[in-house]
C-alpha cells in the first residue's frame, strides 16, 4: 500500500493535470515595458513586441474554473487584439513626442523656384500614392494559419485577428503550457502573414524626405524660396537666431 509520500506526490500530479501548476519563475514574467493585452476576465495575457509581433501567451492557472473552455477562443482574440492596439498606441505616442531631427550642417541651401516647388509637390504626391498602394496590398486578403498540433486555427487581416477556432475538449484536458504553445504558434503565423516584414511605417521616398526636412526647418525653407524670416522668429536651443 502506498505510503504518505506516494499519496502526496500523486496529489501534486493531479493538481498539475488540472492546470493548477505552480506560478512560473519571475524571470518568465513579461517585462513591464512590453505592450500587452488581456481579456475582460483576465484569464489570457498576450505580450507583443513594439512592432506587434506576438512574443508570449499566458493563461491564468485557474482559467478552467473561470471561463467555459468553449469560450476560451473569444478570450484569446480579445487579449491578442488588445495587445496589438497597445503596441500601435505606443508607436503613435512615440512619433508625437519624438523631437524633429536637427538639420544637417551641410543642409541644402539651393534657392527654390516656383517650378521647383511644383515639381517637388508632384513627386511627393506620386510617392504617397505608391505608399498607399503598398499599404492597401497588405490590408487586402485574409490570412489563415493552423497550429502544429492541429488543435488551434485562426484568421487575420491587416494585423488584426479576426477569428480563432480552438478545440475545447483538447483545451480542457491539455496542460496550460500545451495550450499556450499552440496559441502562440497560430498568433505568430497570422501576424507574420498579415504584416509583411520590411514595410516602412511611413513613406521613405526622396521627395517625401526632402519635404519633411524643409518643414522641420522653417527658416531654411523661407531662405530657399527667397524670403527672409523676421528676426527672432526661429530660435535654436542655444537662443541664437538660425
Amino acid at each position: 500500500m502506498p505510503d504518505d509520500e506516494d499519496w502526496a506526490f500523486e496529489a501534486e500530479i493531479d493538481l498539475w493535470d488540472d492546470g493548477e501548476r505552480p506560478a512560473p519563475p519571475s524571470d518568465d514574467e513579461p517585462e513591464p515595458t512590453d505592450p500587452s493585452g488581456q481579456d475582460a476576465d483576465s484569464v489570457v495575457t498576450v505580450v507583443v513586441s513594439p512592432g506587434g509581433a506576438v512574443e508570449r501567451v499566458r493563461l491564468a492557472q485557474d482559467w478552467k474554473s473561470r471561463v467555459d473552455p468553449r469560450g476560451l477562443h473569444t478570450s484569446v482574440l480579445s487579449a491578442a487584439n488588445a495587445a496589438v492596439l497597445d503596441a500601435v498606441v505606443r508607436q503613435a505616442r512615440e512619433v508625437q513626442t519624438a523631437p524633429p531631427s536637427r538639420p544637417r550642417a551641410d543642409a541644402d541651401e539651393t534657392p527654390l523656384t516656383a517650378e521647383d516647388v511644383l515639381r517637388l509637390d508632384d513627386a511627393v504626391h506620386a510617392e504617397l500614392e505608391e505608399f498607399s498602394a503598398q499599404m492597401a496590398s497588405v490590408n487586402v486578403g485574409i490570412a489563415s494559419a493552423e497550429s502544429g498540433g492541429g488543435h488551434v486555427r485562426g484568421t487575420s487581416q491587416g494585423g488584426r485577428y479576426l477569428t480563432l477556432d480552438l478545440d475545447p475538449t483538447w483545451a480542457t484536458i491539455a496542460r496550460n503550457a500545451e495550450v499556450e504553445g499552440e496559441l502562440l504558434d497560430v498568433l505568430r503565423a497570422l501576424h507574420d502573414q498579415s504584416t509583411p516584414a520590411g514595410l516602412a511605417p511611413q513613406p521613405q521616398g526622396q521627395a517625401y524626405t526632402e519635404l519633411m526636412g524643409l518643414l522641420f526647418d522653417p527658416a531654411r525653407l523661407l531662405r530657399r524660396v527667397g524670403l527672409t524670416p523676421p528676426p527672432g522668429l526661429f530660435v535654436n536651443q542655444e537662443g541664437r537666431d538660425r
